[in-house]
């Protein structure tokens, strides 16, 4: 059997029972790079444990080779976990490994992490919907700008928007926003390593941002994990 785990978005205690259950039992666990490595007190000693993570420039393992092993151990062991950060789904590219190993008649079990899109901002006193400040907000990935200006196409007062994966593109991203007739007070959110002890935030607004120079956006890229949040419930904090 395989499995499908969420690791949830970074602090050990935030593994779900459910999680922590099956990598007890587990032979061979495929960890991501953004999991706690304190997972291993979870594990049968004797379970094969690999590092699959890819993070920006340095990909220990491609997609594919991924896919490969999970159908490998598969057909060869009796409990696989894909132990993956946040949840399974989200930015995951989890249903590229459920159609792999549905190609040799395997359904793999989905077990749901505990997801950073919310559970971050939460852990700086962010909260994604306000009766204040929001109705709404968008989870959206800021790797490809293509694909960010395709879906953000202007402003709206009462909507957040929590940026995965925004840090290398944090300067071009705030530009479109600006261009998109967002005000140049909106607050924005830069929200590093949330849940764990090294966690970090700078909040700043849109202007702020757009007048830095190129030694503050290279200190977000070393900041990395980041979650971008913009939106007025970031002014929650200040009451």
């Amino acid at each position: 059997m395989v499995y499908l785990v969420g690791a949830g978005p970074g602090d050990i205690e935030l593994f779900t029972l459910k999680a922590i259950n099956i990598l007890k039992k587990a032979d061979v666990i495929l960890y991501d790079a953004l999991v706690n490595p304190e997972f291993t007190i979870f594990c049968k000693k004797d379970s094969i444990k690999i590092n699959v993570g890819k993070r920006k420039g340095k990909h220990l393992k491609n997609q594919d080779e991924i896919n490969e092993l999970l159908v490998k151990y598969a057909k060869e062991k009796d409990i696989v976990v894909r132990l993956k950060g946040g949840t399974p789904f989200v930015f995951g590219r989890g249903y590229e490994e459920v159609n792999a190993l549905k190609q040799i008649g395997i359904t793999p079990v989905i077990i749901s992490g505990v997801s950073s899109t919310t559970s971050v901002p939460e852990s700086f006193m962010i909260p994604s919907i306000d009766r204040s400040f929001s109705d709404s907000y968008r989870t959206i990935t800021g790797h490809d700008l293509t694909i960010f200006n395709e879906i953000i196409t202007s402003y709206h007062e009462r909507e957040n928007l929590i940026i995965m994966m925004g840090a290398y593109k944090a300067k071009e991203i705030v530009q479109s926003l600006l261009k998109k007739g967002f005000p140049k007070t909106t607050p924005i959110a830069y929200l590093s390593k949330g849940t764990t002890l090294e966690q970090k935030c700078i909040i700043l607004t849109l202007e702020d941002v757009y007048n830095k120079n190129e030694d503050f956006f290279l200190q977000l890229k070393e900041m990395t994990p980041i979650i971008t949040f913009v939106g007025k419930t970031i002014d929650a904090l200040k009451y």
